[in-house]
């Protein structure tokens, strides 16, 4: 009986694995804080993980600490944690990885990378991100596990990948992955959220302000018809 072996490039993620270019960052941050948005505003169970620890496993059985630049677990909540172990937790039901020089052939190796280790694990969704389009020409690459493995993850006819365990889909708009809601809605980021409410208070002053000097002319008018 031959001896199943561990993919040879599979470790724990260091300090070199996790640090990036600011667009690397930028792609990461833009997505947890989109996700964590929707899980808020739809009151989802989510847990986001910021490039969370999981504590899991290689197909040989050895202990495997990977740390997926997002990870969405559907029912831990919003809690800050340390980790999330597999074994005790279950599994994250969507990981991705955000490629950068020093990452993206260990991200993307499919038989023996981390896309390895993922599909290994029986992750759902796996999905890898391009910020600067250098590693592929199509900017996500994913796979979506099946009842017999792992297929493809193909985009839809407006160019989203569809999540089919969070409801979420995803589209690149110049370095950064956008987010859009389980009704098909972009996601705001924090900026443009920022702007929106800037403008809503704004409206809503000056919607008041308007009340306000009708009702005077109203009560001058009253006024001026007394006796």
């Amino acid at each position: 009986m031959s001896m199943q072996v561990a993919p040879l490039w599979l470790h724990d993620d260091s300090e070199e694995d996790l640090v990036g270019a600011d667009w690397h960052q930028e792609a990461i941050r833009t997505t947890v804080f989109s996700l964590r948005d929707e899980a808020e505003e739809t009151d989802l169970p989510w847990h986001v993980g910021d490039q969370l620890t999981l504590a899991a496993w290689q197909p040989n059985g050895d202990s495997w600490r990977p740390s997926p630049d997002v990870m969405v677990h559907p029912r831990l909540g919003p809690l800050r944690r340390q980790e999330i172990d597999a074994r005790t937790h279950g599994l994250p039901a969507l990981v991705i990885e955000v490629l950068s020089k020093s990452t993206a052939a260990y991200d993307m190796d499919s038989e023996q990378g981390k896309a390895a280790g993922y599909r290994a694990l029986g992750i759902e969704e796996i999905l890898l991100f391009d910020p600067l389009g250098e590693f592929m020409a199509e900017r996500f690459r994913g796979w979506q596990r099946t009842g017999s493995g792992y297929q493809a993850w193909r985009p839809d006819a407006q160019g989203r990948y569809w999540s089919r365990v969070l409801g979420v889909s995803f589209a690149a708009e110049h370095t950064l992955p956008r987010v859009y809601d389980r009704e098909g809605r972009l996601i705001p980021l924090h900026g443009e959220r920022r702007r929106m409410l800037a403008e809503e208070r704004r409206l809503r002053a000056a919607r008041e302000e308007h009340i306000a000097r009708l009702q005077a002319e109203l009560e001058h008018l009253r006024g001026e018809r007394e006796p």
